[in-house]
């Protein structure tokens, strides 16, 4: 029986899980039509707020994903959404994002201003990759002067085809040091998305598929729904093995064609763990590791007995058996 098989909506973060910039993630097209074959529907969830929705499916339908705007949910809809509830129309919003996040501030009725001389009740922060200092400066203004707080999503960093990269987070964390408050966050890992993504699909047993565990595993916890974490984007393994118990996933695979495999099955005991033919032993606060490494799939099995007995508490420090699964992040 594959993972999937116990599933009808498959709910997938975009970067680093379908792709990298510019690049469609190996296995990830295939992957998407074969759970389309199956009946399983995909639909894409995303804390970029950079985008529209429309030119988000445009360019997962140029790298071969079946996708349609009604497809895609994004952070940025979900702020637009929360604001236009909050607040009666016309009300001034300070956007710090990109023309999208003030199309849709707009189109929820607010009145999009540009400084906080301006006196916007509310500040709508969304990743912009031209950011410049001096806006995140007017949104330390109006927060200073009494704006609500309002961030689409609060991720650190963004995976590309050429590396890694600061993601919004940073921007919430420039502007943050300069205020006494917290945003409210509406993106992964908050509730206001996901439960967004599981009433519009109509979805009975959905999973979320991502490659970070501080927003999509954790987002999925959030809403109490499984996940399946993979390893083509930002986080590897000394992510899942330190991941809280509201990070941890229901399974791991290399990229979406794992999906159609058995969940991986660690059998733990009082001295270590084994999966598939990979034992990990517990060796005072750390561990070793047994058995042939010699593929990726071994080393996935032994990343899964490792996270087992961290999780359990029995190793504390990963670092060694991690540095020998060179085949995986």
């Amino acid at each position: 029986m594959s993972f999937i098989d116990a599933y009808d909506v498959v709910m997938f973060d975009l970067d680093g899980v379908l792709y990298l910039g510019p690049d469609a993630v190996e296995g990830g097209v295939d992957g998407v039509d074969q759970l389309v074959r199956r009946g399983v529907r995909p639909t894409y969830v995303t804390n970029n707020a950079a985008r529209s929705t429309a030119a988000v499916a445009e360019h997962l339908a140029r790298l071969g994903y079946p996708a349609t705007e009604p497809d895609v949910i994004s952070s940025a809809q979900a702020a637009a959404a929360l604001v236009g509830e909050e607040y009666p129309p016309g009300t001034p919003a300070l956007v710090v994002g990109t023309q999208n996040l003030v199309d849709l501030v707009s189109q929820a009725g607010l009145t999009p201003v540009a400084s906080a001389d301006d006196e916007p009740v509310v500040v709508v922060q969304g990743y912009d990759p031209d950011m410049t200092w001096a806006r995140l400066e007017e949104a330390g203004f109006a927060i200073q002067r009494g704006a609500h707080w309002v961030a689409t999503n609060t991720d650190a960093t963004r995976p590309t085809n050429r590396g890694i990269v600061p993601g919004l987070g940073t921007m919430v964390a420039a502007v943050g040091v300069t205020v006494d408050v917290e945003p409210t966050v509406v993106g992964k890992p908050e509730r206001p998305l996901m439960a967004e993504a599981i009433r519009r699909t109509g979805a009975k047993n959905p999973v979320f598929v991502g490659d970070r565990i501080d927003t999509d595993i954790m987002g999925a916890h959030t809403v109490g729904i499984d996940s399946f974490f993979v390893f083509t984007g930002a986080h590897g393994v000394l992510d899942l093995c330190r991941a809280p118990d509201h990070g941890r996933p229901t399974a791991i695979g290399w990229n979406v064609l794992s999906l159609f495999e058995p969940a991986r099955v660690a059998e733990v005991d009082a001295e270590g763990a084994t999966c598939g033919g990979v034992r990990v032993v517990v060796a005072g606060s750390g561990a070793t590791v047994e058995g042939d490494l010699g593929t990726r799939e071994a080393q996935l099995d032994a990343a899964w007995a490792l996270a087992q007995l961290c999780w359990n508490g029995a190793v504390s420090d990963p670092v060694a058996v991690a540095a020998r699964l060179d085949l995986l992040p």
